[in-house]
């Protein structure tokens, strides 16, 4: 067999990000639960690499602090507490609100590419919702911001706790109207009222939270019995 010329071969740093990229893919799907243990020979031969670039996919996971190395033990998919999620939910709600209130003022062809958005989510699938959702929310923060890297990594990063949230029918439908509303604000100039709005349309997710977690714990008693409580708003 011939030996394939040095140019056509794949990059082990490709390869690598490759592996980095499902894995992580996986595991923000919900796909690799909470507390998985993650063998390298395992992964290597499910994916059909050696555990060269396993072993880095590993480091930069862990490195964001989405698996944890245990002494003497695989790699483990890092469990995330009841209280975690929902001060994700916190921090995503802050950073969406610091983000649209410092943000230029949003242009016409803005607003037309979100409404375009919201449109093709309120008559499409769960399938394509989440991609949707999170390039209307893009456009909202400000795409070229610094901020909109954290916000899309927290959205990550929760997901898989909410995923259900949007997959029926009524879900979406309260999605997308509550975008129209936001839309209507911001139409309107009125950037306040728009802050508002987001920051209550982020916060459906922790209601959504407390009362799933309400319902699978056991004993009917759980942290986030509270009620759900507003992000601080900043100007």
């Amino acid at each position: 067999m011939a030996t394939p010329e040095k140019s056509k071969l794949v990059p082990r740093e490709s390869l690598a990000d490759a592996v980095y990229a499902r894995l992580r893919d996986e595991i923000m799907q919900g796909d690799v639960p909470d507390g998985s243990r993650l063998s390298q020979v395992e992964l290597a031969e499910r994916y059909g690499v050696s555990r060269i670039p396993i072993r880095e996919a590993l480091r930069r996971l862990q490195a964001e602090s989405l698996v944890v190395a245990m002494p003497y033990h695989p790699f483990v998919v890092r469990k995330v507490t009841a209280e975690q999620v929902l001060e994700l939910v916190d921090i995503r709600a802050a950073l969406e609100d610091l983000a649209l209130a410092k943000r230029a003022p949003l242009t016409e062809d803005e607003l037309d590419e979100m409404r375009r958005l919201n449109q093709q989510m309120a008559q499409g699938t769960s399938a394509n919702f989440r991609d949707l959702d999170r390039r209307f929310h893009q456009i909202l923060a400000g795409p070229e911001t610094l901020t909109i890297g954290m916000i899309d990594d927290v959205r990550d990063r929760v997901h898989k706790y909410v995923s259900n949230m949007t997959s029926g029918k009524s879900g979406r439908t309260t999605a997308t109207e509550e975008h129209t509303k936001i839309l209507a604000a911001l139409e309107k100039k009125d950037v306040e009222r728009a802050r508002k709005l987001l920051t209550e349309h982020v916060m459906k997710s922790r209601a959504f939270i407390v009362d799933r977690l309400a319902a699978d714990s056991a004993d009917g008693e759980s942290v986030v019995k509270a009620p759900a409580r507003r992000a601080t708003r900043r100007s």
